[in-house]
């Protein structure tokens, strides 16, 4: 059953009703349920109520047969904690050189947990197990045209090319 603060706006989106609310492993049972029948195998719980508050707070559950194209943010920072799975943070440059690889996890697993990210790096995830669970933050509100998707990626509605662009990137050693 669903909880009464939370209304499903598609297989892909959840809101709250803004008021408190704490997330536990139902919660993120159900987001991947929800992501497995999502277009792009993921799903987000957004604790903000709309997408016009000024605070964005959205946990995030991804399946590794998602693909996020290399995208950068303009005025926004972006924070991402991780709380379950594994992933690579890649950053890059404005021609799509990768500039940095960073192996992220949950905190007992060893790699950076944590990140902040500046407005303008562009920047994606390469998901490493099979679920990635985590909270990521923003200011809002939501505007998509404060996001520029890198025309020298694939696009998200293509994501068997995304991921051979992925896995063919020659890394930095």
């Amino acid at each position: 059953m669903l909880d009464p603060r939370l209304r499903i706006i598609s297989p892909e989106i959840v809101y709250s009703d803004g008021g408190f609310l704490a997330a536990d492993a139902r919660t993120v049972s159900m987001l991947k349920d929800l992501a497995k029948v999502a277009p792009r195998s993921r799903c987000r719980l957004c604790f903000h109520d709309n997408a016009n508050a000024a605070q964005q707070e959205m946990l995030i559950v991804m399946h590794r047969n998602s693909y996020v194209r290399p995208h950068r943010h303009s005025g926004k920072v972006e924070t991402l904690t991780v709380v379950e799975g594994r992933c690579d943070a890649l950053l890059f440059d404005v021609s799509g050189y990768v500039t940095d690889v960073v192996p992220m996890s949950a905190p007992a697993e060893g790699g950076s947990f944590f990140y902040r990210m500046p407005p303008g790096l562009f920047h994606t995830l390469i998901f490493r197990s099979e679920w990635l669970v985590y909270l990521e933050t923003t200011i809002g509100p939501f505007d998509r045209a404060c996001t520029e998707a890198a025309d020298w990626a694939p696009a998200e509605s293509e994501p068997e090319a995304g991921h051979a662009y992925l896995s063919q990137l020659p890394l930095p050693q």
